[in-house]
């Protein structure tokens, strides 16, 4: 945060130092209002991809029958394949939302993909 509102307090000549205080103050609450949000829905999205797994280990660990030779194998098979799907599923969600709110990641993505034409030539 301290070299963030280093770099936004520059003055530039003519202005009023006041007003250019401020309007880096707002910069700042406004990235950090960003930041939050990208971080609370990674978290959620966390959060969600591994209830499966919690309710799965909750069910090996208080039903005697749950487990591969048990009564409830079938269970146990298709509550695993659900519990694959949700993690590679949480990995490219976090791609995305990191591409749609993160700026500097977009650019370097857009310049790794070649997908920027001005920044190759």
């Amino acid at each position: 945060m301290s070299v963030t509102s280093v770099k936004s307090q520059r003055i530039q000549p003519g202005e009023n130092p006041a007003a250019s205080s401020s309007a880096a103050a707002a910069r700042i609450i406004q990235k950090e209002e960003r930041l939050v949000r990208m971080v609370v829905a990674i978290a959620a999205i966390f959060i969600v991809s591994y209830i499966p797994t919690c309710i799965m280990l909750l069910c090996y660990v208080v039903l005697n029958e749950f487990n591969p030779f048990g009564v409830y194998r079938r269970l146990l098979i298709v509550s695993g394949n659900i519990i694959s799907l949700g993690q590679p599923i949480s990995g490219s969600v976090n791609i995305i939302i990191y591409y749609k709110m993160a700026s500097k990641f977009r650019s370097v993505f857009r310049r790794l993909v070649h997908l920027d034409r001005q920044e190759q030539e």
